[in-house]
């Protein structure tokens, strides 16, 4: 059971991978060879006042000059970065988005309850007949110039 839910898995995650180009694999080398060089051999270690360490600027000249000489055999390495950032953004996703509704959408239903706001008029009322809300129908001058 569980081999054939991680080849589910897997299928799922090589369908949504797109192939790319001679030229695309050697965009995808230079924009990440860069990017690990500035970002691990710069960005943090100036943020943090870490010393500059050697190994992201090695990481990123060899994908550098990989992409340069042959970006064709950058395919391998390519699918499993994509690979990678799927599985990260699986796992990442529904963090982010339940630490997105605690921080911020409890915060706000509980203060709309605690002012007594029903935006959506849930409350039973024995004395009315119906609680459908009658439609008001806009002004022609709207559909005249509608953007």
């Amino acid at each position: 059971m569980e081999g054939r839910v991680r080849a589910r898995l897997m299928s799922h995650i090589a369908q949504q991978i797109p192939e790319l180009d001679r030229k695309g694999l050697r965009e995808f080398g230079l924009v990440t060879g860069g990017i690990i060089a500035g970002l691990f051999g710069l960005l943090l270690p100036w943020i943090f006042g870490f010393a500059i360490p050697y190994w992201p600027w090695v990481v990123g000249v060899v994908l550098v000059v990989w992409a340069l000489a042959a970006p064709d055999t950058l395919r391998s390495v390519y699918r499993m970065w994509m690979r990678f950032g799927m599985l990260m953004s699986r796992v990442t996703t529904p963090i982010i988005m339940g630490i997105v509704f605690f921080a911020v959408m409890v915060p706000v239903g509980l203060l709309m309850r605690s002012l007594g706001h029903d935006p959506l008029a849930r409350k039973f009322s024995a004395n009315s007949e119906s609680y459908r809300v009658t439609s008001r129908n806009p002004p022609r001058e709207n559909m005249e110039k509608p953007f």
